[in-house]
């Protein structure tokens, strides 16, 4: 069977998407674990670290499942721009900051959604402890 990857050297984790539509997402030399296609429109975050548990930088991650044409961009809180990369029908993008929202951009998407609806908040959930480094924790 097919198997496309992307590479992403920040956090390096791998995308792997087989032709059947399975993807698996992790860690680079380790075995994949496959999952079911991703729903149409699906949004997923992954960080280093939760936030406020280390001080200063981390690696983030979004990625997700577009239409194949649909152009896809990645602005973060801050206004820079993360490069996307494509496999198929999924995205993906990272970025080494503290936390920050990331507001995604879908021409698949109606333009009343952006980019309030499509964002990803990397913060501190409210039922952990107190951030060792509240000024990485943005609750």
């Amino acid at each position: 069977m097919v198997v496309e990857q992307l590479m992403l050297e920040k956090s390096r984790l791998v995308v792997q998407v087989r032709e059947d539509g399975n993807y698996s997402v992790g860690s680079q030399g380790l075995e994949a674990i496959w999952r079911d296609p991703m729903d149409k429109g699906a949004v997923i975050g992954i960080g280093q670290r939760t936030p406020g548990d280390v001080e200063g930088e981390s690696w983030w991650v979004v990625y997700g499942q577009s239409d194949t044409t649909a152009e896809v961009t990645v602005r973060l809180e801050d206004g820079s721009h993360v490069p996307v990369g494509r496999i198929g029908e999924i995205f993906a993008a990272e970025w080494v900051s503290t936390p920050q929202q990331a507001l995604l951009y879908r021409s698949d998407r109606p333009v009343e959604s952006q980019p309030t609806k499509l964002s990803v908040l990397f913060a501190r959930p409210k039922f952990m402890p107190k951030a060792a480094f509240p000024e990485n924790d943005r609750l």
